[in-house]
């Protein structure tokens, strides 16, 4: 017979393993995608028309043609793209699952293009928006923060090749009565790192 809190655990083991895997393959693809057009904006396409790669036109060229495309994404994509990421957290509130290819595509722009300092908030915004909306209609009774912060944990733990950035991280963040240890609220988010 198991202990109640074990129960538990091992009942979100597997959400928490499915997110982490699904939270690093969104990742892996956005990066890929971007790998790719970064490819063909920085060597192919200067190759073709004849310009040097490090030309100083074709690169302010570039990111100034980028930073406008990622402008009009933003302005008219249905959701502006989500949240303004210097005025929210990294970890923040779900957004309307409407507003993630606006996000998406200029996401992948913004790094294609070198315009962009890092994928993490804008990813983590997409794989908390995909498990509280997937996970709340899936398992109902799991509430839209144990959702969020397993995406969280998945997407940390992908963004810095291990589990241990989610649990140190979370070890700090996590407030809960002093009745559950420690290991019982950092058991689910681990799983998913």
């Amino acid at each position: 017979m198991l202990h109640p809190r074990a129960r538990t655990m091992l009942l979100l083991s597997l959400p928490a393993v499915a997110i982490g895997i699904a939270s690093s393959l969104i990742l892996i693809m956005v990066m890929k995608i971007a790998s790719v057009l970064q490819n063909l904006l920085w060597q192919r396409l200067p190759g073709t028309l004849g310009i040097a790669q490090d030309s100083p036109l074709w690169i302010i060229g570039v990111l100034t043609l980028t930073g406008i495309a990622v402008g009009l994404v933003i302005r008219f994509s249905q959701g502006h793209a989500g949240p303004d990421p210097a005025c929210e957290p990294l970890i923040g509130a779900p957004v309307p699952p409407s507003a993630l290819p606006g996000l998406i595509v200029a996401l992948i722009l913004g790094l294609a293009g070198g315009v962009s300092l890092g994928p993490e908030h804008p990813i983590m915004t997409v794989n908390i928006a995909l498990a509280v909306a997937i996970g709340a209609r899936l398992l109902p009774r799991v509430n839209r923060m144990e959702w969020t912060i397993l995406a969280s944990a998945g997407t940390i733990g992908a963004l810095f090749g291990t589990p241990v950035a989610a649990a140190l991280i979370f070890s700090q963040t996590l407030n809960g009565s002093n009745e559950v240890p420690l290991w019982d609220r950092l058991f689910a988010p681990l799983m998913a790192a």
